[in-house]
């Protein structure tokens, strides 16, 4: 099982790293090529679509998971029911947005360019129709064919982007009969450059729905549709539909509110070393892709809590040695990934990397109140981060100026931190059941992590040997571990 576990890991991981990795090849073009009040409005957009994915996903994919692996539950009838769900709240958005076009580009600061919000809402159409087809991919072990469609999805969208501003570059060079041109000419008569990558994004969308087509076609139909199962998942998926908002919102607030309080240039710098911390968010979405559908079904078996608490705690160590590992490097990833224009806002990753990778134990850990079909409880908590985001980028509000973005950074990491401790309190007496002894052990290579990346900030010149001085003790500490339970 665990052989098939790893390899399926493995597959996910390139689906979903090679995108990733497109990306930031693309994120020191973006940062070279734009201004960065340009590549604030770049970021913004898709900040604001966040947000809106939030609420159009209502919290499908886990309740497709947890149906799907209920007793004496019918996959194909919980998938149409699902999916059927899925494109009318799409449908009706789409509808609805559309003719609010107008308006809505207004109220966001965007009435010159609404060509921006047209795109956003056919890649949040496609995107959400796409979500339970995918996660088809995931529940009937077809990594290969998952990782297949995302990597076509970013070639396409890849090719586009270099297409649409080489021809830009060279506008008044070669050969302008060609179809390549033509194809460019009416592009570029709607929008402008930080549209091409909206555009690109939108078609590789498209693309995406017709590679999942043949799923929905071959095993959605209106028969069999269920009224009674379409309400209890309903019903379970709101509550987690608000827990992705709230997270949604811990995500993005900072930089909309930057954007629009402070300046485009500080937002621009802020967003770009944003996605460098976002490397956790990586690691954080490889392990769930592997490890969920295992979550849901290992959750019928007597010796689940165990295997819950030895991945977790695996889980953990990983991403510590991770975080270090960046953070120890983050120079040279620096260097490389980012134009040297927007380095001023280098001191949030380590606090917005150590904030995601409280998320992700949060995430792990939430897997014991979505088994017991209590979302709800998720809700609440979520709803605690948001208050305390809240609170700090009202904070960042009141006394905004050009260095106040530390602010919302640090509330990042104090709303994933809260929530998790909120969390491992409530379900501690329900269902979490790591002994003391551990809970000892994760503290202290917590409280190590922290101290080994302070060192690295304040002795960049002992970063290598601090990093394999943290690796050895780390495998020793492990080791005794290791004997000690045995």
């Amino acid at each position: 099982m665990y052989r098939k576990l790893v390899i399926q890991t493995i597959i996910y991981s390139i689906g979903f790293v090679f995108p990733r990795i497109v990306n930031y090849v693309f994120l020191k073009f973006f940062t070279v090529f734009f201004k960065r009040e340009e590549f604030s409005l770049y970021t913004d957009m898709y900040a604001l679509s966040f947000i809106v994915i939030g609420f159009l996903s209502f919290g499908l994919e886990n309740t497709y998971f947890r149906f799907l692996y209920k007793k004496n539950s019918n996959k194909e009838i919980v998938f149409s029911t699902g999916v059927i769900i899925q494109l009318l709240i799409s449908t009706f958005f789409l509808v609805i947005s559309i003719n609010l076009i107008k308006y809505l580009s207004l109220i966001a600061g965007y009435h010159h360019h609404s060509e921006y919000f047209f795109m956003f809402f056919f890649i949040i159409f496609f995107d959400t129709i796409c979500v339970l087809p995918m996660a088809w991919l995931r529940a009937n072990d077809k990594p290969v064919q998952y990782s297949t469609i995302s990597i076509v999805n970013i070639l396409i969208q890849s090719f586009l982007i270099i297409y649409l501003f080489y021809y830009s570059d060279n506008i008044f060079y070669g050969n302008k009969n060609t179809f390549f041109f033509f194809i460019f000419r009416w592009i570029s008569s709607f929008t402008d450059k930080i549209g091409y990558i909206f555009f690109s994004n939108m078609i590789s969308s498209l693309v995406n729905l017709f590679l999942v087509l043949p799923i929905l076609l071959k095993k959605v139909t209106i028969k069999k549709f269920n009224k009674n199962l379409a309400i209890e998942m309903f019903n379970y998926g709101i509550p987690i539909m608000i827990g992705t908002i709230a997270f949604s919102i811990n995500e993005n607030l900072d930089k909309i509110l930057i954007k629009r309080w402070v300046s485009d240039e500080i937002n621009g710098s802020y967003s770009a070393c944003y996605k460098i911390a976002s490397f956790m968010s990586l690691y954080l979405r490889i392990f769930r892709l592997g490890i969920e559908p295992f979550f849901f079904k290992k959750s019928k078996d007597s010796d689940a809590i165990y295997f819950y608490e030895e991945i977790i705690y695996m889980f953990i160590l990983f991403g510590l040695i991770f975080y270090v590992l960046i953070c120890g490097n983050i120079n040279i990833f620096m260097e490389f990934l980012i134009d040297k224009k927007y380095h001023v806002a280098i001191p949030i990753i380590p606090i917005i990397m150590m904030g995601n990778l409280f998320l992700g134990i949060y995430t792990n850990l939430s897997i014991f109140y979505k088994i017991i079909d209590k979302p709800i409880i998720g809700t609440y908590i979520s709803l605690i981060g948001v208050l305390i985001t809240f609170l700090f980028n009202a904070i960042f509000i009141f006394i905004s100026t050009d260095n106040s973005f530390m602010i919302p950074a640090w509330g990042t990491f104090t709303s994933y931190g809260f929530m998790l401790i909120v969390l491992y309190i409530w379900g501690k007496k329900q269902f979490l059941q790591f002994c003391n002894k551990k809970i000892k052990n994760i503290v202290m290579h917590f409280l190590f992590a922290f101290f080994i990346v302070f060192m690295i900030r304040k002795k960049m010149e002992l970063s290598f040997l601090l990093q394999f001085l943290y690796l050895i003790i780390i495998f020793f500490l492990k080791k005794k571990e290791h004997l000690v339970c045995s």
